[in-house]
């Protein structure tokens, strides 16, 4: 019997990505963030989120993938990483994907334009390929560091 998983189907440079649903606090839309000097290159700065300091890390710089503009489409998915709140910009959330296990493959390295260490799986869908996430992989040790300063 295969075990289904719920992930949060978002784009990103054209490719469709999925973040565990469990792993999500909540999605925003695109609100004004406040530069931090010296912090590392994918960090856009910090919010203020109900009285609560959160860094904003562009997903795209981050995986290495072109940067892009913002958009009315633009959202701020927050998540929890070991009991620290961080936000990711996307270009775009688009839905709930359910799929069983047994339709996520291994990644294939080299796949994608993403580093795959932070790469759970590929979910083959009828339609589409969606890159599955670890979103508790994308930070190195030293970028973890970085990040608790805010």
């Amino acid at each position: 019997m295969s075990e289904y998983k719920q992930y949060v189907r978002l784009l990103l440079a054209e490719d469709k990505y999925g973040i565990d649903i469990m792993d999500i606090e909540e999605i925003l839309r695109m609100v004004d963030i406040t530069t931090v000097p010296k912090a590392p290159s994918f960090v856009e700065g910090i919010i203020n989120l109900r009285g609560r300091v959160i860094p904003i890390v562009d997903l795209r710089k981050k995986l290495g993938l072109m940067a892009s503009d913002f958009t009315n489409a633009t959202r701020i998915v927050v998540v929890n990483l070991n009991g620290r709140k961080i936000g990711f910009i996307v270009d775009n959330v688009e839905d709930v994907l359910r799929v069983s296990s047994d339709v996520v493959d291994k990644a294939p390295s080299a796949s994608t334009g993403a580093d795959t260490k932070y790469i759970k799986g590929v979910a083959k869908t009828e339609t589409e390929m969606v890159i599955i996430l670890d979103v508790h992989k994308v930070f190195s040790g030293n970028e973890s560091s970085a990040l608790n300063m805010f």
